[in-house]
């Protein structure tokens, strides 16, 4: 006989419920702002109970964060896996990246800013972006190599501030998918040089 299947347990459920309030709240106020008993009442829980799932509303938000790791790098395979100066590839990571911050830049904004001061949060920062630099500096060396983009910086450096570009730019804009457009002409050039963009296909 086939053993049925089980679903989440009340405990599952009320740890995302705390996760889905800190996360519902977090798009109209900051944290600073946000009581442990406003995570438990969203959660139908009681106080007492929302410490026996988190110890801390930081602890709330370092969940979310990692549950946002794979969000954020979700898209960006084709382009990161590819060669050449493919627009189409490169605009489809960044228009996912850009919706993200459209929706969660309240959460990801206010850990970058706790995050030299929070151990936990530097620790989940730091993880990002060494993935990402990594996997864009694979990219830049397998480029060079095939004669697609010129020598210039290091391949790690030039990821690392393509990286630290993206993050000031979707950090401070009101409306991040107005910056996608800008990002690929900028992106492009400054991995192939003097590169004419074509106009979008999208």
């Amino acid at each position: 006989m086939s053993q049925r299947r089980r679903g989440p347990s009340k405990g599952d459920l009320r740890e995302r419920a705390i996760l889905d309030t800190a996360r519902d709240l977090l798009a109209r106020k900051p944290l600073a702002e946000i009581t442990i008993d406003e995570l438990a009442a969203g959660a139908e829980i009681s106080r007492s109970s929302f410490y026996f799932y988190f110890d801390s509303k930081l602890a709330v938000v370092v969940a979310l964060l990692h549950g946002l790791a794979g969000e954020l790098g979700r898209d960006s395979g084709p382009w990161l896996d590819g060669t050449g100066p493919d627009q189409d590839a490169l605009r489809a990571s960044l228009t996912a990246l850009a919706v993200l911050w459209r929706d969660q830049g309240r959460l990801l904004a206010g850990a970058l800013a706790a995050a030299p001061g929070c151990p936990p949060i530097a620790r989940w920062r730091a993880g990002l972006r060494e993935a990402h630099v990594e996997r864009l500096a694979a990219r830049i060396g397998r480029d060079r190599a095939a004669g697609h983009a010129p020598d210039g910086p290091a391949p790690h450096v030039l990821a690392a501030m393509i990286d630290d570009l993206r993050t000031a730019a979707f950090t401070s804009a009101a409306d991040p998918e107005a910056l996608v457009d800008d990002l690929v002409v900028v992106e492009l050039r400054m991995l192939y040089g003097d590169f004419p963009v074509p106009p979008s296909n999208g």
